[in-house]
């Protein structure tokens, strides 16, 4: 592996983490090296929805991530801890039992079409994740960027890394993953992740 991909995210969390609680956004383009932005757009939000009480809702973008042609209403949402349906047949313990916190709210992605009425059709809902996700954003193209912690740290705490990841049609592929201490995402007018 060449010495530049090994200090890579080593250069990319050092930047983010000595300047990453300043109000200035960074852009992190393909090579991974920071620079200051010149424009940020924010993800454009959800039309309203009526979601279950019990969702907490920290960040939200309507955006094409299934290429279907129409957006969807994607969410990163903390709610109640369940188990796996599937998981009443087996005698070992859940490999998702830990993705948690101590209110016992697990973290997940939701992807949603909205409906006129504000009733919504589930397209897609990811398992408790094992990185809860704080912030997230769809870059041009639906590309997906989370802003990723941990259950320790809580649902309000700056991340440990960003997180890029694609549609398969079955749900998302990470593409790159690099350690970042941020608290806000977006995207910039170039179409790269924006964070600060």
């Amino acid at each position: 592996m060449p010495v530049t991909r090994l200090l890579l995210p080593l250069l990319l969390a050092g930047a983010a983490l000595a300047g990453g609680g300043a109000s200035v956004w960074q852009v992190l383009n393909a090579d991974g090296i920071p620079r200051p932005a010149a424009h940020v757009r924010p993800a454009r939000p959800c039309p309203p929805l009526r979601l279950p009480a019990d969702w907490d809702v920290r960040a939200q973008a309507y955006a094409d991530v299934t290429g279907d042609g129409t957006p969807e209403c994607v969410l990163a949402v903390w709610r109640p801890w369940r188990d796996w349906p599937t998981r009443r047949w087996e005698s070992r313990p859940s490999p998702i039992v830990a993705n948690r916190d101590a209110r016992g709210d697990s973290a997940h992605v939701l992807v949603l079409k909205p409906r006129p009425d504000g009733t919504f059709r589930p397209l897609w809902g990811g398992s408790a994740l094992y990185r809860p996700v704080t912030a997230l954003t769809v870059l041009p193209g639906g590309h997906l960027v989370t802003l990723e912690s941990t259950y320790a740290r809580g649902r309000d705490s700056a991340s440990t890394a960003l997180s890029e990841w694609s549609w398969t049609g079955f749900g998302f592929r990470l593409e790159r993953r690099v350690p970042l201490g941020a608290r806000h995402l977006a995207a910039d007018g170039a179409g790269w992740p924006a964070v600060r």
